[in-house]
């Protein structure tokens, strides 16, 4: 901060120089005789402080009238004097005086207070220097001598508009709003009521020449910070301005925080992208609701094929960086609108907004092909199994979830690395036959039913490999009647046991079977008289009668056995 001290009493000048001038390398001290030829013009400085004679004011006026031809708004100056009349005082009080001070009775505590409140002023420019400035008033006088302070200041990141209108055609992007109250076309009022509806944050300063409480309060209640009345009184001003400011980085600060510990409570550490409570939650009360109400949203969910190798064989620091990389490329593949979120594990899941399910099988398909190109150094060839569905309006949280889950399930079941849609069963890939392995996902927990629908995956995987043998069909022709009558069995079976643990849905999942089974005889005789290919019955028999039943309608009665 630049200070200059005309002095010329010596003893009072090394006590001003021992309280401030360690302190402000911008210091200097000069005599009234020396000031006539000073180099440096008055509105260079920050503070002048001036040892003036008590018996005339000439000196000061001096100083003082320098200072009022510069248009110096933020100069400030004080008086060090003795026996000064009131007259005195207040008339150079009128003149801009920021303190006077009884030289005998000089306080250097209370000297650095005076420094101190300047000091602040200078940090609210140096503020206003890094801050984007809208001045909105009708009248041009206004807004020149606005920025005659701002210019003075060294502030020059500051837009004038004449015009509310066009202020208003703006993108209204500033960190500081000056508006006056009243303007032709949209006053004040509607001119903060349109900036709080893009900008919560922004400081808005009130300025008016009516002092109608009314108007100011409620200019106040709908978002301006403070007011001024004109004619501005630039001291006021910053005061102002400097208070705006303070309460504009604490809530910068709070809001920085804020976001911080919300960073924290919703992404996970490790990959940076959301976690499952974060997820659940916008599920619930944004997409599902919108789902509802006709919107429509896709999801994808996929997990790292044999992750638990990598972590065993490789250590769990490239696991973490796997799927570190893994988080990283998805976000590059997907919407700004998207949600990618760590499910668990090794398992992602993509939110996708206004996306249909021929949309997300697309993104789908493109994240797989780049996982696969992704390389961790030591790791070898990484891949991903990915489960599809987009939201029905009946479809509840359990039941989109469960959707996607059983397809992703299946992508893993039937060779991994894939995309399997709406528990869609892929019976080849690549032209190349899939084998369906049994596991964990296919238990019921019931002895009987599980061996069974072990038994019927495995005739399934025999058909499915024959099937794409040429000239097979009298053998295939085998196999299905085979698998038909075990099917017929398993049902016959499992109906006797849903009926002996009280199914509530017993006749409805009856009803099913019969159907199906209806269905599978018709194909079979279509198949036999060469109507059909055996792809084509394949393909119902796994996909409705073995294995999609297994998970769109058994699963339903798994927890009688699991509770």
């Amino acid at each position: 901060m630049r200070i200059l001290h005309i002095a010329n009493n010596p003893n009072l000048s090394t006590q001003i120089k021992t309280a401030i001038r360690d302190r402000y390398n911008g210091y200097e001290t000069v005599t009234f005789d020396e000031l006539k030829n000073h180099e440096k013009n008055i509105d260079y400085y920050r503070l002048i402080i001036i040892e003036a004679d008590c018996t005339s004011q000439e000196q000061c006026e001096i100083v003082l009238n320098k200072i009022l031809e510069a248009k110096k708004y933020l100069v400030n100056t004080i008086i060090i004097s003795h026996g000064m009349s009131v007259a005195m005082k207040e008339h150079l009080y009128d003149n801009g005086v920021m303190a006077i001070i009884d030289r005998d009775k000089i306080d250097l505590k209370r000297f650095r207070r005076y420094i101190s409140s300047i000091e602040s002023e200078t940090q609210t420019i140096s503020s206003l220097k890094n801050m984007k400035i809208a001045v909105v008033d009708d009248s041009r006088f206004s807004l020149q001598i606005l920025q005659d302070f701002f210019d003075k200041s060294g502030i020059h990141t500051v837009d004038y508009y004449n015009d509310s209108e066009k202020f208003l055609n703006s993108d209204l992007k500033y960190d500081l709003y000056v508006i006056d109250l009243v303007m032709p076309v949209y006053d004040g009022e509607d001119v903060i009521h349109r900036i709080r509806e893009q900008n919560n944050d922004g400081i808005i300063i009130l300025v008016t020449q009516y002092g109608d409480v009314r108007a100011i309060s409620h200019c106040l209640s709908i978002g301006a910070d403070d007011f001024i009345l004109k004619p501005l009184d630039f001291k006021l001003f910053m005061l102002r301005l400097s208070s705006c400011i303070k309460n504009y980085k604490v809530k910068k600060k709070n809001i920085n925080k804020t976001n911080k510990l919300y960073q924290r409570a919703t992404r996970d550490s490790l990959t940076g992208a959301y976690n499952r409570s974060y997820l659940k939650e916008k599920f619930s009360k944004e997409f599902l609701k919108g789902c509802k109400n006709g919107e429509t949203f896709s999801v994808i969910l996929f997990d790292l094929d044999f992750f638990k190798q990598i972590n065993d064989e490789y250590g769990h620091q490239k696991g973490d960086l796997v799927l570190k990389g893994t988080a990283d490329l998805v976000s590059k593949l997907i919407r700004k609108t998207d949600v990618l979120c760590r499910w668990g594990g090794e398992e992602f899941l993509v939110l996708l907004p206004g996306a249909h399910l021929e949309e997300a099988t697309i993104v789908a398909e493109k994240i797989r092909r780049e996982v696969e190109t992704l390389r961790v150094k030591g790791v070898k060839k990484i891949t991903s199994s990915f489960g599809v569905t987009q939201c029905q309006k009946e479809d509840t949280e359990d039941s989109l979830f469960k959707r996607v889950d059983n397809s992703l399930y299946l992508a893993k079941l039937t060779g991994r690395n894939k995309v399997v849609y709406d528990e869609e069963v892929y019976i080849a890939k690549g032209g190349i036959p899939v084998n369906i392995d049994w596991g964990p996902f296919f238990r019921s927990g019931n002895p009987q039913i599980d061996k069974e629908h072990e038994e019927l995956i495995s005739i399934s995987n025999d058909i499915i490999s024959n099937c794409f043998i040429e000239d097979n069909l009298e053998e295939i022709l085998v196999m299905f009647k085979r698998l038909l009558d075990h099917v017929s069995l398993h049902f016959e079976n499992e109906e006797a046991i849903l009926l002996e643990h009280s199914y509530e849905e017993y006749e409805q999942h009856k009803k099913i079977h019969n159907d199906l089974v209806i269905k599978a005889k018709n194909m079979y005789d279509a198949l036999e008289k060469g109507l059909i290919s055996p792809i084509a019955v394949v393909k119902y028999v796994v996909q409705d009668v073995v294995v999609g039943h297994i998970i769109k309608s058994d699963f339903d009665f798994f927890e009688l056995f699991n509770k």
